[in-house]
Formats: C-alpha cells, structure tokens, sequence
C-alpha cells in the first residue's frame, strides 16, 4: 500500500471530490471505466480511446449500451430469443456509434440457446440453485435500501465505507489511491477500483480462493476454506474474466448475512440492496463461472484499523462512529434509530 503522502492527486474528472462533484457524475465516470476494462481487449479499443478523449457525452452513451450488452454475456440477463433481439438491437447501436461488436449469431460458443433460457437478471442463474435473499424486511436492509437506491455494488461498499468514516472519494481518498497504485505499476488506472482492490487496501491478510474453470473441487471443499474467514464486517468479493461482485457480511436478525446491491448492468434504477445467505450465494458464483468456462476468484478479508487510519475522515460517519471500532454497520443502526419508519 502506498503512503498517502506519495499519492498524486487524480483528476476530479475521474476519481470525484465529495464536495464539488454530484455522485451521477461519478456514475457516469465508472460506467466508462467499465467499458474501457471490456473494450481494451477488443480491435475497438482504438476507437473508443478516440470517442472518449473527443465526445465524453457520446462516451457515457457507449458505456451504457456496452454494459447493458455484457449483461447477457455474463448471464446476468434473460438469454431468451427476446434476450437475443435486445443484445443485436444493442450490438447495432454500438456499431452505429462506431463500437464494432459481434452480433448474437458470430459467437463462437453461443450465448444464446435452449441451456441459457433459465437465465435471470440480477446477476444470477436459476437452474438449481436459487437466490436466496433472507431477512430482506428487517428494518436495517430496508433502511440501507432506501439511502442505496439504483447503486451498484461498488458504489454500495464504498457508500458503507464513507457513512463508517473511511474516505473513499476525494484528494485523500481511497480511490485516488488505487488509481495512483495502478499507475505507479503501470497498469490501467481503475484496475484496483474494485471490491477486491478495496480489500486489499484495508485488510491486512485478506484471503483469495482461486476457482479454476476444470477444478475437480467439490463445493464443501472450497467452502471449508472460506468458512474460517466469513466473520461480521469482513469483505466478500466475487471476480472472474467478465464479471465481479462486492459487498459485505454483516449481522442481520443474528444471522451472517451477505449484504450488497444487484441489478443489470447499465440499468441503475433494477439495483437494489439484498441481504443473502452467504453460502448459497458463493455457491451461485461458482456455478455461475463454471457454466461460462471461467475462473473465480474470491476475496473475503476484515478491515484492519491500522491501514484504515490513512483514509480516516470522522466528519463522513453518522454520530461521529469512529471505523476503528471495525463495525461497518453501526452509523447504519444509529441512522434507523432516528428515521425508524426509513
């Protein structure tokens, strides 16, 4: 982790100040991060550096039909034939913007087919293994619902950290500083704006299991080795080639619980805070990354309070909670104590 007082100060254009820039504009800011990590890859890369430097306007555009389209590719959206029209609806907006793509029927593995037609959105499958949201009208999801709404689950985690009194956004937040590591290394500047990322910057041995796409592992094997790990305020992440996901465990109605925000990418106003049931939904991950060929990783780790003081900021936290008290949800409950009917 880099010392804060070796950071250089990252335009507000990308990494914004709390202060003087609306969070929507971050919205948008991340959206393009987003598609720049989907398009780097791509003979478009070119192009979309071009669009970006030159119509920023045009670029949100593009990010937003991009991310709307890589839901179907994840498996984050109904791969249904009305699935397949949306996706090569989208794939000729793109190309009409400049974003050559291929269409549903150029895969060479195809996404669309009678095997995908279970698929749900909201970042899961249901062939077997449902979602199994639990205690989602306890009155502190509801609360955290309603200060939450239509964020993703980066936005949703960095959200928590802020009411906890660690700064995420601004000058001496931790996001400058991801942004500043990946430069220092040379790599692209929001390769650690990401759950694990965050992790890694405040936890002190956070644990990644690497989930191989022809692992002979069974799921109780991998799951012994996160279930040591899966304690109150500890950081779950889930990251594989074309997806990820954050969030937090926290004590909901005295059960360990995996609290986060899931929706369709590109589409803000389907996300909403969900408390699950953290083993059914690892589980949920796992087959997921199988059914598309891939690896998963993931990260769960406890924020340690000694690398939590560099992005100290007391004036963020509801009643002035200090985070090193490690309960990431207490400024949540003193919150709903006052607005009890949130």
């Amino acid at each position: 982790m880099l010392s804060i007082n070796a950071i250089n100060t990252f335009e507000l254009s990308k990494v914004p100040s709390r202060m003087n820039v609306h969070r929507s504009n971050f919205a948008d800011q991340l959206s393009i991060m987003k598609a720049d990590r989907l398009l780097q890859t791509t003979r478009q890369y070119n192009n979309w550096q071009k669009i970006r430097q030159n119509d920023p306007s045009r670029a949100v555009k593009i990010a937003d039909l991009l991310l709307e389209r890589h839901a179907f590719i994840e498996g984050s959206a109904p791969r249904d034939e009305t699935g397949r029209t949306r996706f090569d609806h989208l794939t000729d907006r793109l190309k009409s913007e400049g974003i050559h793509l291929y269409k549903s029927h150029q895969f060479k593995n195809p996404i669309f087919s009678k095997s995908n037609a279970l698929s749900m959105p909201g970042g899961h499958i249901s062939d077997g293994v449902m979602k199994t949201p639990v205690t989602n009208v306890d009155p502190t999801v509801k609360n955290l619902r309603s200060r939450f709404e239509n964020k993703d689950c980066l936005e949703f985690l960095a959200g928590i950290l802020e009411e906890s009194g660690i700064a995420y956004y601004g000058e001496k937040g931790m996001a400058n500083t991801l942004v500043a590591k990946a430069r220092n290394e040379g790599k692209n500047t929001n390769t650690y704006l990401t759950g694990e990322g965050i992790t890694h910057a405040l936890c002190k041995n956070p644990v990644t299991i690497h989930v191989k796409s022809n692992s002979s592992d069974s799921f109780e094997e991998i799951w012994n080795k996160i279930k040591p790990h899966m304690k109150k305020d500890a950081i779950l992440s889930f990251s594989s080639q074309s997806f990820g996901h954050t969030g937090i465990i926290e004590k909901v109605a005295d059960r360990l619980t995996f609290l986060n925000s899931s929706g369709i990418k590109g589409k803000p106003k389907t996300y909403k805070v969900l408390a699950e049931e953290p083993k059914h939904e690892i589980r949920t991950w796992i087959q997921r990354a199988q059914r598309q060929k891939a690896f998963l990783d993931i990260t769960i780790g406890a924020i340690d309070s000694k690398l939590a003081v560099q992005f100290d900021n007391p004036s963020l936290a509801y009643g002035s909670v200090p985070h090193r008290s490690k309960n990431l949800l207490t400024s949540q409950i003193i919150v709903q104590g006052r607005y009890k009917n949130g």
